[in-house]
């Protein structure tokens, strides 16, 4: 029961957990935010209306399918909150409610995307109309842009009621389920006895129960006429099957301390309630006399006896071997560390994956020497949480290996914990490699146009930002060209689109060709491109868009891919020249102009090149 309870309890946190997370990584959240913080509250527009609709209609979706939310709140970066979970007709605009001495906007306001508050379950309103005061827990994490700053926060209110509903304990007369945070203060609804209640102290109904558990994070023990099995929970640090990167919580309330209390049960007790067991145990009495006649009528039974227990002890054997070989090549790394760190126990796949023999590091290594020094902070902060009252601790880190090579891993650990204290750390390896190799291509993906290979206009703002910086530091010029391929839509129109991406590829080749390797060539859209020239004033990039001007009309593409023949197709380019300001600080502003030179240069007659001060 108690392993149940634990369970369903995590499993329920867990999944509200990554509701949250996930909400807030919608877009429309960004983009509404986006707008409130670029403008003042008087300039509501048409498009905010409708932002604000969607997220309406989004959220009352959610509230109805999951049905364990009673709040739904989105507050900006300046503690405006934007509520649209309102049983009320619909507005033409949300109503807006100074949210910024709340405490629970504060605390999410600090934290990185993807990381979580969790309040301690508190008294408040169910949501619903005529309801009773019912407990509640606040969700909360910070929405970000694109570059990671913070645009607000999205709080949850989790109804605790409807959750705890759920749990094995409120459905059956078995057992009473106790729940109390780290002050010992009861957490669950209704206690399911007269004494307790929602908020009261757990020492003043169970002192010898609250004493057990705040004593030892899990155990059984005696009290009187009941038995008490518990465990605890702490969510700043047992929460690795969730998505959150990190959760922080209410200070004093971690961890949590769950428990099952029944009445023991006595022998003349489970008689009288199964007769059959009275009957069973009278038979296995009368065949273990009757076993015992027959083994002193055959004595010559014992010598099979010990030719069995002699083959029982080679399977032993055989078993324990194979448990070994287990350890030694798992698919993931195992160690064992003593209380200063230093390596007593480590298995063969850990030893390969560093590329040391185990004489070279067991008793003789400390495991941090491993850590590179980047990760090492990181690393002896989960190693404390191992030694310390939660004896629990992971992280992700860097391994460096014998080779010189970096190993990124997510190291678990627990203590192997005895009546004479600490033993030693039990931990689990884990190499993260094929994991980052797939996120930094994901990263790569996201950067890259993939019709011609060339950076997208993300990409190239990315690099505007480091090259606008390089260039206020040095004080280097720094110039943009626009490139528009001349009547695309015409190439497109007469020989389909199959020809039109073949003359934007042959378009990109040439352009890589011509540029230097410090260049930025990117494609910013259907037949638009942009390239952006460090140390380089307005007269050189003048100089390379002519010089690209005259290789593209003097280059046909290649289309005999799309025409099942040898045939070539010649086209031209407009081209616009700026430099980027001194002072600006994104390329807005230089794209802005040097589109204007280049529809100038396209109404003078196409194919050619203008400059800003032409």
């Amino acid at each position: 029961m108690l392993d149940s309870e634990y369970d369903l309890l995590l499993s329920g946190m867990n999944e509200s957990f990554n509701q949250v997370l996930s909400t807030a990584e919608y877009p429309l959240l960004r983009r509404f935010l986006s707008r409130q913080a670029a403008s003042q509250e008087s300039g509501w527009e048409g498009a905010s209306q409708r932002d604000w609709e969607q997220l309406d209609t989004l959220f009352h979706t959610l509230l109805t399918h999951f049905g364990r939310y009673t709040r739904m709140a989105v507050v900006d970066a300046a503690g405006r909150e934007w509520v649209v979970t309102s049983e009320l007709p619909l507005q033409s605009r949300p109503p807006v409610v100074v949210h910024d001495a709340n405490d629970t906007f504060h605390k999410a306001m600090i934290l990185h995307s993807r990381d979580l508050y969790v309040s301690s379950p508190r008294l408040g309103a169910s949501g619903e109309e005529e309801s009773p005061v019912t407990p509640v827990i606040d969700i909360a994490t910070p929405i970000t842009d694109e570059r990671g700053e913070r645009l607000g926060v999205l709080m949850f209110t989790l109804d605790w009621s409807r959750l705890t509903r759920s749990l094995p304990h409120a459905r059956g007369n078995q057992g009473q389920a106790l729940l109390v945070d780290a002050q010992g203060q009861w957490l669950l609804p209704d206690g399911g006895d007269s004494d307790a209640s929602f908020g009261q102290p757990l020492s003043t109904r169970w002192p010898a129960a609250w004493a057990a558990m705040v004593a030892r994070n899990q155990g059984s023990i005696t009290l009187d006429d009941h038995l008490l099995a518990f465990r605890s929970h702490d969510l700043r640090t047992q929460h690795y099957r969730s998505q959150a990167g990190m959760i922080i919580s209410d200070s004093g309330t971690q961890p949590w301390h769950l428990g099952i209390l029944m009445l023991r049960p006595s022998f003349w007790g489970l008689l009288s309630e199964n007769p059959v067991q009275l009957l069973a145990i009278v038979l296995v009495y009368l065949l273990s006399m009757a076993f015992g006649v027959f083994w002193g009528l055959n004595n010559h039974r014992l010598r099979g006896l010990r030719q069995q227990a002699l083959t029982f002890s080679r399977e032993a054997r055989q078993y324990a071997g194979e448990v070994q070989d287990l350890y030694e090549h798992a698919p993931c790394g195992y160690h064992s560390l003593d209380s200063e760190g230093r390596v007593i126990r480590i298995n063969r796949t850990e030893l390969e994956w560093l590329g040391y023999r185990a004489d070279e590091v067991i008793d003789k290594r400390h495991y941090r020497d491993f850590v590179t020094p980047e990760s090492r902070e990181a690393f002896d902060a989960a190693f404390q949480k191992v030694l310390g009252e939660g004896q629990e601790g992971g992280t992700e880190c860097e391994l460096l290996c014998r080779d010189g090579t970096r190993l990124p891993v997510a190291i678990q650990g627990k203590a192997h914990v005895t009546e004479e204290g600490f033993q030693y750390s039990r931990t689990m390896v884990f190499d993260l490699s094929e994991r980052k190799a797939m996120e930094a291509r994901l990263e790569q993906q996201a950067l890259t146009d993939p019709l011609t290979g060339l950076g997208n206009r993300r990409a190239l703002e990315d690099q505007a930002a480091m090259e606008i910086a390089r260039a206020e530091r040095s004080g280097a010029p720094l110039s943009l060209v626009a490139i528009d391929l001349d009547h695309f839509k015409r190439i497109n129109d007469t020989y389909g689109h199959d020809v039109g991406d073949l003359v934007l590829q042959a378009f990109a080749e040439l352009a890589r060709e011509l540029l230097r390797d410090g260049d930025v060539l990117c494609r910013i859209g259907g037949e638009e491109f942009a390239i952006l020239l460090p140390n380089t004033c307005k007269e050189q990039a003048m100089q390379v868009a002519e010089r690209l001007r005259r290789a593209i009309a003097a280059t046909p593409a290649k289309i005999s891919q799309a025409m099942k023949e040898d045939t070539t197709l010649a086209y031209t380019a407009s081209l616009g020249v700026t430099l980027v300001s001194a002072g600006e600080t994104t390329l807005k502003p230089a794209i802005k102009r040097a589109d204007q030179k280049l529809y100038a240069a396209k109404e003078a007659g196409r194919n050619r090149v203008h400059r800003e001060d032409a």
